[in-house]
């Protein structure tokens, strides 16, 4: 299936352009991030440049994101001590860098291939399942709460009679967020807690909605936490499996994982996690994947290869049987954010960047991780980032996309 032009956007979403330096960061599990000491902000410029997948990849390009990922890690805002950039397109090849550090004390530089926990980018993994079970007509987007999920979980939500499964998928239900700073606080200081649904659902169900059903957009990770549950209650097994048997296992995403709860190591070559802690810097690596659940936190174990071949293989709607589901999916409402944020779809976000770039991804933030992955419409190219620190990643990330831009005009 050719690749997708620009999105479709209800509304005039696009209208909005990222107008200043800050992405986004806030995704379910993110921690409050500071300075890293001098020693180990000095042994972070150390840099390792992976080599290019193919022939065909621009020299002078490789150089400008090379250049990109070393000049990040020396901005001020950042406390990475490391960073990956991989980028993939038709015509260029595929090219990943890497700079600085995955590890510190002992210092491993990072590697092209680190895995890393990604966070909300959890999200349109799930969403494509949804979407399978709807094509197969298990469900219908439009089905109300009380028709999909039992009477035990809706009964905490007054509104969830009127909140529908799609509206879950575009954040446009209302429901209220459980991940509120006092629960990040709690995550860092005991990141071996096993969490459950119930739990995440029970602190959402004390705030109050923050509107009527459909009548506004607000991201919320509670809504992909009841979007697990749907999944669990029509398929019979757990939303992790589901996942991995619909959308991981189908594309060969051979170093993408959802560990189970209980299981806070990752394995492999993986890049470690760093945050601070009362002021001092921690190894934030092992946390448990129940954190967030489905809405992203430590749940998705990946690499930037991985992510670049399932947002492409997603564009291309190799995972759907029908075309008018990605339509679906990639219809995006207003979504106006911080970051360029223009418009939502269905687990999938629209953004602009500087010079009209349009971006159709997801960004994701863990415990001591960030990362992003999105597609260029215009530019035909796929891009994936990660650091090792949950913060800001606009010095990486707004420099290599006006070079991509820039090189495709």
């Amino acid at each position: 299936m050719p690749d997708l032009g620009p999105a479709t956007v209800v509304d005039g979403g696009a209208s909005r352009s990222l107008n200043r330096r800050t992405l986004l960061v806030g995704a379910a599990g993110a921690l409050a991030a500071a300075g890293l000491s001098a020693p180990v902000r000095a042994a972070a410029h150390r840099a390792l440049v992976a080599a290019s997948s193919g022939p065909r990849f621009d020299p002078a390009l490789a150089r400008q994101l090379q250049r990109a990922l070393h000049d990040a890690l020396r901005d001020p805002s950042i406390h990475a001590p490391g960073a990956i950039l991989h980028v993939r397109s038709a015509k260029l090849g595929a090219w990943t860098g890497v700079a600085g550090l995955g590890r510190v004390a002992p210092d491993v530089p990072m590697r092209p291939n680190d895995r890393f926990r990604a966070g909300s980018i959890v999200k349109p993994f799930v969403s494509a399942t949804v979407l399978q079970l709807a094509e197969r007509g298990r469900l219908s987007l439009d089905a109300k709460l009380p028709d999909v999920l039992p009477a035990s979980v809706i009964g905490r939500f007054p509104t969830a009679p009127d909140v529908t499964v799609r509206m879950l998928l575009s954040h446009r239900s209302g429901i209220p967020e459980w991940d509120l700073p006092a629960i990040d606080e709690q995550i860092a200081r005991d990141p071996l807690k096993v969490w459950t649904v119930s739990e995440f659902l029970d602190l959402a169900a004390a705030q109050p909605p923050a509107f009527a059903p459909g009548t506004n957009y607000k991201y919320c990770n509670t809504e992909y936490n009841l979007l697990s549950l749907i999944i669990e209650g029509l398929t019979g097994g757990s939303w992790r499996k589901a996942v991995t048997r619909g959308v991981i296992t189908p594309l060969g995403l051979r170093h993408t994982t959802l560990p189970a709860p209980g299981n806070a190591s990752i394995k492999g070559a993986h890049a470690h996690a760093y945050g601070e802690l009362d002021g001092r810097t921690v190894d934030q690596t092992r946390v448990d994947p129940s954190i967030a659940g489905a809405a992203g936190g430590g749940a998705l174990v990946t690499t930037v290869q991985d992510l670049t071949r399932f947002l492409d293989a997603l564009l291309k709607g190799r995972l759907f049987r029908h075309r008018d589901t990605l339509r679906q999916m990639l219809t995006f409402a207003p979504a106006p954010d911080v970051g360029g944020q223009v418009g939502y779809g269905l687990g999938v976000e629209q953004r602009i960047f500087p010079g009209n770039v349009e971006m159709i991804g997801h960004l994701g933030t863990a415990a001591g991780y960030n990362a992003y992955v999105a597609r260029l419409p215009a530019q035909h190219v796929t891009i994936a980032s990660a650091i090792n620190w949950a913060e800001d990643p606009s010095p990486l990330l707004l420099p290599a996309v006006h070079a991509l831009a820039t090189t495709h005009r």
